[in-house]
């Protein structure tokens, strides 16, 4: 005979966990006696865990306030832009020297670079535009433009996300696409932009693009969808050619409502769970992603991923090899709020974002590899870098 616990004691029981969740942080200790305040000029408090626990190589920018901030290995900090801007989505070119990131205004934004030292920026995408009215519909159509997330291939190229077609495509529907599609460009010619991945109509489009590390020309992004029904969210982890639609310009590759392009799928299509947030480790054979596992659990995990899968037209057996890797996720972290993953340069930590004691805040994860399997594994327990609050919805860039 079965016996089940009280769904009362059930629900005091997931408090506690929380709770305690809230208190010690995740598997790490939030005491502040290692911890020395610094002046970031944005107006808020930041403190930088200053023990041996904490030690990293190379340079972390992330945003607090949506200013940005550069922190060193020996956890100097440093703001590059001041509380007059609305900063965010960071990102540092191969070489180190050159920053892109997000200026967001009212009713758009602008992709920037910037050299490191924080010098005066150049606008690579200009977002500003206006409304126009649309009889004989009551809303106005708008020529405004959001750019996000952008991410370098090398020390010239680099992608984002933007609605910039949202006027010129027909996404299936009386409509326009407002959803976010990945795009590349160059800042040293940032008119010419290349589609790279297509979105689904209606529920958010793609995020989170970055380009595979010594494997030329692949880029790994999330795309956010519905499925069949049309009712139920389908987030997935897709893998793309970033050439793959120009290349072919007769294959019927669409954005919209039964969007396709050759982007081949890394996480199976499921409504139970959603996969998002991907990033690859410095020689571009494994992912760290985050696992939406339920509505309060979130988990960082690493999986291998396979080689010669982005090939058009791909074949049944490709894409279940694609698919594989997925089985052998190994789970890293797991806590209620728990986002941004991105691997130090060497590979041996990765830094994320987590939301403990009413704040998010960086941590870091020393990372080990089994020898025989090749599974990923945490090595010791998450250490807390900061505490005071960063902006959880822009993602740390790490470099040498």
């Amino acid at each position: 005979m079965k016996r089940y616990i009280p769904w009362h004691i059930c629900f005091l029981l997931v408090l506690l966990a929380l709770s305690l969740q809230g208190c010690l942080g995740i598997g790490g200790n939030t005491s502040n006696q290692n911890f020395k305040s610094v002046n970031t000029g944005n107006g808020k408090t930041l403190q930088v865990n200053t023990s041996n626990e904490a030690l990293f190589k190379g340079k972390l920018y992330f945003t607090q306030g949506h200013v940005l901030l550069a922190m060193d290995g020996s956890r100097n900090v440093r703001a590059l832009t001041s509380s007059k801007e609305f900063v965010s989505d960071p990102s540092v070119s191969p070489d180190g020297r050159t920053l892109a990131f997000i200026v967001r205004y009212k009713y758009s934004s602008d992709l920037v670079s910037m050299p490191v030292d924080g010098t005066h920026w150049t606008i690579l995408k200009n977002g500003s535009g206006q409304y126009i009215a649309n009889p004989p519909y009551p809303a106005p159509k708008s020529t405004h433009k959001w750019f996000f997330q952008p991410s370098w291939e090398d020390n010239t190229h680099l992608l984002f996300l933007s609605d910039l077609e949202k006027s010129t495509v027909n996404p299936g529907v009386d409509s326009q696409l407002l959803d976010l599609q990945v795009f590349s460009t160059s800042k040293n010619n940032p008119n010419d932009v290349q589609e790279v991945a297509y979105a689904a109509y209606g529920d958010g489009g793609d995020r989170d693009p970055s380009y595979r590390p010594q494997h030329k020309y692949q880029v790994v992004f999330t795309r956010y969808s519905y499925d069949s029904s049309q009712t139920q969210q389908v987030i997935q982890i897709f893998l793309i050619d970033a050439n793959g639609i120009v290349n072919h310009p007769n294959a019927g590759f669409r954005p919209g409502v039964g969007v396709y392009d050759p982007a081949v799928a890394l996480t199976p299509p499921t409504t139970s769970v959603q996969n998002l947030m991907p990033a690859f480790s410095p020689d571009g054979n494994q992912l760290a992603y985050i696992r939406r596992i339920d509505a309060s659990h979130m988990g960082l995990y690493v999986m291998p991923v396979p080689d010669n899968i982005t090939a058009f037209p791909i074949t049944s057996t490709e894409q279940k090899k694609a698919l594989q890797p997925y089985a052998k996720s190994s789970l890293i972290v797991e806590g209620q709020y728990v986002g941004q993953p991105v691997w130090s340069p060497d590979g041996k930590q990765i830094a994320y974002v987590s939301f403990d004691n009413n704040e998010f805040n960086i941590w870091l994860a020393n990372v080990q590899v089994d020898a025989k399997t090749g599974a990923y594994s945490l090595k010791g327990n998450p250490v807390l870098l900061t505490s005071g609050g960063v902006d959880a919805e822009s993602r740390p860039a790490w470099t040498n």
